[in-house]
């Protein structure tokens, strides 16, 4: 007698059930990786803005040794450490050129304080007693370089902020203070707020430094500085001398990671506010794809496995889409780069340019007028791709218009400003400097905008040219400084972009510029051969296996005695 079993159902039964817990356990592991992924991500992007505003605020207080080291070597001049009042006033008079940088004037205080000789000159002050001063009286205890509070210092008591160093005799006793000045507030331009904005941190937030009481001496948005932040978390924990980073909101809701670190040898604390959403949408888009796909292999494998299939067809697609944006801004930029190097007896002129794999903005033109004077310009555009290689172009474009029509290297930049800051992208500028050279009698008329300082070498040592003036398309209303040098036989003079001192070994110490400066200094040649050294100097420092991390431009200037071989160039693009 047959039972009549349904084996063929059973088996299928037991299929069917064994195949729901698989599918339980399934789901179970899809929610733990797409949370442990998200959980992941978000800490490195939190670790990530903390390690780069920590290297910021170390770049910021590097950028500061550049002003000091201008302050302490006037305090090593003897007329300086007499006791001869008119000698000492002569000797900062004599050196306003060079203090023109500390647009909040320089002064200095005798051994009890004293206001003894100031530039520009401000009679009004002559014999006050400062010695309440905090930069005074910690000078006294420690005698190094000391960085100030905000305090009402400045002419007709405006806003600064200072650094000061001690004046010491040769045996090292203390004969004073030399105090160099900046001025603070929403309307100031200053080559200390350019050494902030070069930071080029805050690019989907804000940006914002505070002294040891929480009060702000920079923001993004200028409106804000001379604030009182000290009621803020985030000011809070850097006023204490912390590093870190954490997930918060701003004033309007939004959520941000609010990363902070404090300026090295400074009161001041540097914090960077990115917006949580844009620091995040890679993340969210590839955190929905990895749900779609578990959710797919779940349900329907091979349906799972075709989307991923489409899914690696489009990251193809993209990256050859990538490469071909970055084709096509390569090409914009040796299109636009000088293919001859003017040919001027008795100079030579050496360039070289070497583009980074992501392509960043970096340009250098030279232009000849009919009086026989040269025109150089040497620049550097915020971002990378084509959106930067689009702005280089219009910048060169307009530059060029402009110099035809105005000789002033200053109401050149204030033009160009005009002209390209209504259509500027959103969180871009341009970094410019513009020169213009008389070959026949070597005078140099130039005006900065925010660019790298050039370093010009003479009988008189190595000095760096300043002129203040904030970066082309940042804001609107912008005057430039001009300054003059004359250029005698044997002086020289080099221009470079920020992929040079920038550039990172791979223990991430930067090139930065006190090695630059040294490495000009100890060498006598210049032209090509300062190049060639420069370049030599950056791979040993990078590494074999170095990737560059940003474009390098170098522009040499050398006046000889007598007639030159034919100018070099080197690195610029065929």
């Amino acid at each position: 007698m047959s039972l009549g079993i349904d084996w063929k159902n059973i088996r299928r039964k037991i299929i069917l059930w064994s195949f729901i817990p698989t599918v339980l356990a399934l789901a179970a592991v899809a929610l733990i990786t797409f949370v442990s992924y998200q959980g992941v991500y978000e800490d490195l992007v939190i670790e990530r803005d903390r390690e780069l505003t920590s290297l910021s605020a170390a770049r910021l207080r590097e950028e500061m040794t550049k002003f000091t080291q201008l302050l302490d070597e006037l305090a090593r001049s003897e007329d300086l450490l007499s006791n001869n009042r008119a000698a000492q006033q002569e000797v900062l008079t004599q050196a306003g050129r060079r203090l023109a940088v500390f647009d909040g004037g320089v002064i200095l205080l005798n051994t009890f304080g004293r206001v003894i000789a100031t530039q520009p000159y401000r009679p009004e002050i002559i014999d006050q007693d400062w010695s309440n001063r905090s930069y005074f009286t910690q000078m006294i205890g420690s005698e190094g370089i000391i960085f100030s509070d905000a305090l009402n210092d400045g002419p007709q008591g405006t806003r600064v902020v200072v650094l000061a160093v001690p004046v010491k005799g040769l045996a090292g006793e203390y004969h004073g203070t030399l105090a160099g000045m900046f001025r603070i507030g929403s309307q100031t331009i200053s080559s200390f707020y350019a050494s902030i904005v070069r930071l080029r941190l805050g690019q989907s937030g804000s940006i914002y430094l505070v002294d040891s009481r929480g009060r702000v001496i920079y923001h993004s948005d200028f409106e804000m500085i001379g604030e009182n932040f000290s009621t803020q978390e985030v000011v809070g924990r850097v006023i204490l001398g912390n590093t870190g980073a954490f997930r918060s909101q701003d004033t309007s809701g939004e959520d941000i990671v609010a990363a902070y670190a404090p300026v090295p040898e400074t009161p001041w604390g540097l914090v960077s506010e990115e917006n949580w959403v844009a620091l995040t949408r890679s993340s969210t888009r590839y955190g929905q794809t990895l749900v779609v796909l578990l959710i797919l292999g779940m349900i329907l494998p091979a349906l799972g496995v075709s989307m991923l299939v489409r899914e690696r067809q489009s990251e193809i697609i993209e990256r050859e889409r990538i490469e071909q944006e970055l084709n096509v801004a390569r090409t914009i930029q040796k299109t636009l780069l000088p293919r001859q190097i003017p040919q001027l007896p008795g100079w030579q002129i050496s360039a070289y340019w070497q583009p980074a794999n992501a392509v960043g903005g970096d340009f250098y033109d030279f232009i000849c007028f009919p009086d026989g004077k040269f025109g150089l310009v040497v620049g550097d555009v915020t971002n990378k791709g084509i959106p930067a290689a689009l702005v280089m172009a219009s910048t060169r474009s307009v530059l060029r218009g402009v110099a035809e029509q105005l000789e002033s290297p200053g109401r050149v930049l204030q033009r160009v400003n005009e002209l390209i800051y209504p259509d500027m992208p959103r969180n871009m500028f341009v970094t410019c400097l513009y020169a213009i050279l008389d070959p026949a009698s070597g005078n140099l008329i130039y005006a900065n905008a925010g660019h790298n300082l050039p370093y010009w070498r003479s009988r008189g040592g190595l000095e760096e040219l300043k002129a203040t003036g904030m970066p082309l398309g940042l804001m609107d209303d912008m005057v430039y400084e001009e300054m003059e040098i004359m250029m005698n036989p044997g002086d020289s003079l080099l221009l470079y972009s920020d992929g040079l001192v920038e550039a990172h070994n791979g223990q991430r110490e930067m090139f930065g510029f006190p090695r630059l400066q040294h490495l000009i200094g100890s060498y006598s040649a210049g032209g090509p051969e300062m190049i060639d050294r420069l370049i030599r100097e950056l791979a040993n420092f990078s590494g074999p296996n170095h990737e560059q991390e940003d474009d390098v431009t170098l522009v040499a200037i050398e006046r000889f005695y007598g007639d030159l071989p034919d100018q070099q160039t080197i690195g610029v693009p065929s």
